[in-house]
């Protein structure tokens, strides 16, 4: 059995509406897998959030009432879901929640994708999949089994256990030049040129971006252009009063109106937008600022 790791943090509103957890994954899977977010919602009306692409594969595990999800683009096509897997390449999505729910976002690397979906991850790289269609009745049991515990910590260690228990049933399916071209893009954080990357490799480019394509889903200049937004994405986060020019610098963008430009392909706003964007009430960001756009 294995036990979740302390710490975590809760944090909750004043009425019983809404929790935000965070928590660490077990070392076994700690590198592979990032922080789990838990969250509980429980809204007497419709509340629509801005949700952006970070670079992983996205397991959200969820409880309750279902989301309703469509992606910023005109004329998308709005689904509801339980739980779900989102791809490493998805589109920014505009979710409307009204309800009790809670769910659990685990970030996955892509190699730990393409095994705990049997090398399924390339191939719905860029939507969004119901996990039901892809673990069957192992969804529905997790599910259930979720439901029933009474705590974040309890939750949490099950989606360990789930976790590891399919990890070691599975086999590794990422070339290991492909691993190390990925956490070579991170580590620079998407400012690498991949025609070096394919030299140290020994491969041509055309190969370097075939392989890379078809292990991961997309393209490493695409994956570059992600890892450097989620970059841009944390500081803006984190960093409310720095300045957007000097954001951009420091990810790598040549000026502010490349950063501008990235930032609303990925988001669907401005930085300054997304920046100044609170949620009244509950943790997130107002759909609102793009609904425009959808």
């Amino acid at each position: 059995m294995v036990a979740h790791r302390e710490p975590f943090t809760v944090t909750e509103s004043s009425l019983p509406t809404w929790e935000h957890a965070i928590g660490k994954p077990p070392p076994a899977l700690q590198g592979i897998v990032g922080n789990y977010s838990g969250y509980y919602q429980n809204l007497k009306q419709p509340v629509s959030r801005l949700h952006v692409p970070m670079a992983r594969v996205m397991l959200i595990l969820a409880v309750g009432d279902g989301l309703s999800a469509r992606p910023v683009r005109h004329g998308a096509t709005t689904q509801t879901y339980q739980s779900f897997v989102l791809g490493i390449d998805a589109q920014p999505y505009v979710s409307e929640h009204c309800g009790e729910r809670y769910c659990i976002a685990v970030p996955l690397m892509p190699g730990v994708a393409q095994r705990l979906f049997k090398g399924g991850a390339p191939k719905f790289a860029r939507i969004t999949v119901a996990l039901d269609d892809l673990w069957g009745k192992d969804a529905r049991h997790l599910e259930s089994q979720l439901g029933e515990l009474p705590s974040w910590a309890e939750r949490f260690a099950l989606v360990d256990r789930v976790l590891t228990a399919k990890i070691a049933a599975s086999q590794p399916t990422l070339r290991p030049e492909i691993c190390w071209a990925w956490q070579q893009i991170e580590a620079h954080g998407g400012c690498i040129a991949m025609g070096e990357l394919a030299r140290q490799i020994g491969w041509s480019d055309r190969h370097f971006i075939h392989q890379f394509h078809q292990h991961i889903g997309t393209t490493p200049k695409a994956a570059a252009r992600q890892i450097r937004f989620a970059h841009a994405y944390q500081l803006l986060s984190t960093a409310q009063d720095q300045a957007l020019s000097d954001i951009a610098l420091a990810c790598g963008y040549s000026d502010q109106s490349h950063f501008t430009r990235e930032f609303h392909a990925f988001s669907g706003c401005s930085p300054d937008t997304y920046q100044n964007a609170k949620a009244k009430g509950f943790p997130g960001i107002p759909a609102e600022i793009v609904e425009g756009n959808t």
